[in-house]
C-alpha cells in the first residue's frame, strides 16, 4: 500500500510538473521566450504620447508648460489617453476652468500607493500615481453631458492637479 501511495504521489507530482511547464510555454511565441500580445488586454501604443493625447481630448497646453508627456492604451473595450504637463498655477486655472468641469475642483484623499493599482497607470510615463499624491484635486468632465462641442467624441476626463510649488501645478489628464 505504501508503494501504491508513493506511486501516485510521484505520477501526480509529474503531472503537476507538466502542466506548469505547458502553460509557461502557452504564453511565449514558438521558443522566443517573449510573451505573446494578448488580444483584448490593455496595451500601450508605440509612437503615440503627448501630441495624440492633445488631439484627441482637443486640448492645447500652456505656453509655459514644461515636462508635457503623454501616452496611449488600447483597453478592453476604450482607448486610454493620457497627457501631463506642469506650469504655472494661474495657467492651470485657466486651462482647468476650459474644460468646463461639472464641478470645482476637489481635495483628493490619497490612496495607498502599496495597495492601490491603477488600470491606466500613469508611472508608464514616469510619474507618480496622481491618486496617491498629496495637495491632489480632481474633478471630472462629460462632454457630452455639457454640450461641449470642441470634445463631441471624448467620453469622460478626469483632471488632476497637483501642487508641486514655486507656484507650479502639474495636471494629469485621463480621457476616453
Amino acid at each position: 500500500m505504501k508503494r501504491t501511495s508513493s506511486l501516485v504521489i510521484h505520477v501526480a507530482s509529474a503531472a503537476a510538473t507538466s502542466l506548469l511547464a505547458l502553460s509557461a510555454t502557452a504564453c511565449t511565441e514558438s521558443g522566443s521566450g517573449s510573451p505573446k500580445d494578448r488580444s483584448g488586454g490593455p496595451v500601450w501604443v508605440e509612437g503615440q504620447g503627448a501630441t495624440e493625447a492633445a488631439g484627441f481630448m482637443r486640448v492645447r497646453t500652456p505656453a509655459g508648460a514644461t515636462e508635457v508627456k503623454g501616452a496611449v492604451q488600447h483597453g478592453f473595450q476604450d482607448t486610454t489617453y493620457l497627457i501631463a504637463f506642469t506650469a504655472p498655477a494661474a495657467d492651470v486655472e485657466a486651462f482647468v476652468a476650459d474644460m468646463r468641469p461639472e464641478e470645482p475642483l476637489r481635495a483628493n484623499t490619497p490612496r495607498d500607493p502599496k495597495t492601490y493599482t491603477p488600470a491606466t497607470p500613469w508611472s508608464h510615463l514616469g510619474l507618480p500615481e496622481p491618486e496617491t499624491e498629496q495637495r491632489v484635486r480632481t474633478a471630472s468632465v462629460c462632454p457630452p453631458c455639457i454640450k461641449d462641442e470642441r470634445r463631441s467624441t471624448v467620453q469622460s476626463v478626469t483632471i488632476f492637479v497637483q501642487d508641486v510649488g514655486d507656484g507650479r501645478a502639474r495636471v494629469y489628464l485621463k480621457a476616453f
